[in-house]
């Protein structure tokens, strides 16, 4: 149609032999120590994902610096590429096993707040925030939730045994161990202010301490912003992306995610080093688990197993920094990781 601008449509790339893909990699200047290997982790892991381990390693384009080209930067191997993926896959192992027992914990919390309210609380718009029902609407959350249930029937044997005695309404406590983690989050955030304050206390999360020059107003509107908008459903939704990233095996280690606000977390531990608006990378969520995890699985090992990941992976890399994941040039020194030793 005249006038009317048409994107421009390019053929899909061709299709190229695991001997051509080896070729085309040496040929932008990365180093290939075994053909026999590279030829294994090509077949297995695929090029298009290892493409996302090489991309970093892409040299800046003369012209324009924000660009990067189809070369890589002097000194790149695919021995280093290998290797930053398989930290990547550590990570994400050691991120799902500690996002498991703060997942529980949560189900185990909402469950049991929303329980003291009536088994079939959930069912309730009126003890929910009247704006839970303003963004997805509780008639809808309430549909997806009424999908898992019959989603884990025949799968689950508390659904079923609650479906055989009691018919098809589900108590929350039974409820919250269908939900996904996206639709857990979801609820908290529909929770009101006095259900809220009441798990985030159990996690310790505390309101972060006032500037002792604030007004009596500004201290007034500080504690009706901390009600309003409690930091632990942001949270949430931080870690639903991070848990889903892990999940389905995507990368993690460099990526930009969804940021979480740092004002909050003036004056909880283990929180040394984050910038002081918000933070977007896993060295913030890194923070946001271990201390989740001292209420949730006290005593246990998990930041100091990180540590030890993230210090033996990349004092064997060459080109890759702890820096690109947010890590502060100190954070062996903070003491989130000096108690973790």
């Amino acid at each position: 149609m005249y006038g009317l601008w048409m994107p421009t449509v390019r053929a899909p790339k061709p299709f190229l032999s695991i001997e051509d893909q080896i070729a085309l990699l040496s040929a932008r200047g990365m180093t290939i120590e075994s053909p026999v290997l590279a030829d294994q982790w090509l077949r297995a892991v695929g090029y298009y994902r290892l493409s996302g381990y090489a991309y970093p390693f892409r040299s800046p384009d003369p012209a324009d610096p924000a660009k990067l080209t189809d070369n890589f930067v002097p000194g790149t191997t695919f021995a280093e590429v290998i290797g930053l993926y398989e930290f990547d896959r550590h990570l994400k192992n050691l991120m799902l096993s500690g996002l498991e027992r703060i997942e529980v914990a949560m189900r185990s919390q909402i469950g049991y707040t929303l329980g003291g309210h009536g088994p079939l609380a959930y069912e309730q718009s009126h003890i929910f925030r009247p704006q839970f029902c303003g963004s997805i609407g509780h008639t809808t959350w309430l549909s997806v939730a009424r999908g898992r249930v019959n989603r884990a029937e025949g799968h689950d044997a508390a659904v079923d045994h609650h479906i055989a005695n009691y018919g098809g309404d589900m108590p929350i406590w039974v409820l919250t161990d269908v939900l996904d983690f996206g639709d857990l989050s979801k609820l908290f955030a529909g929770m009101t202010s006095i259900d809220q304050q009441q798990i985030m206390q159990w996690f310790s999360i505390t309101p972060p301490l006032l500037a002792p020059n604030l007004t009596v107003n500004q201290r007034r509107k500080e504690r009706k912003r901390w009600k309003q908008n409690p930091p632990l459903a942001n949270w949430l939704l931080h870690l639903t992306i991070v848990r889903n990233t892990c999940a389905h095996h995507s990368r993690l280690w460099n990526r930009r995610l969804t940021p979480v606000g740092t004002p909050a977390l003036a004056g909880l531990p283990g929180f040394d080093g984050l910038p002081p608006d918000q933070f977007e990378n896993v060295y913030g969520t890194i923070c946001l688990v271990a201390f989740l995890l001292a209420t949730t699985s006290p005593g246990n090992t998990w930041t100091g197993k990180i540590a030890r990941l993230v210090d033996s992976s990349f004092t064997a890399f060459d080109i890759r920094t702890v820096q690109e994941m947010g890590f502060p040039s100190n954070w062996k020194e903070l003491p989130l990781w000096t108690d973790a030793s």
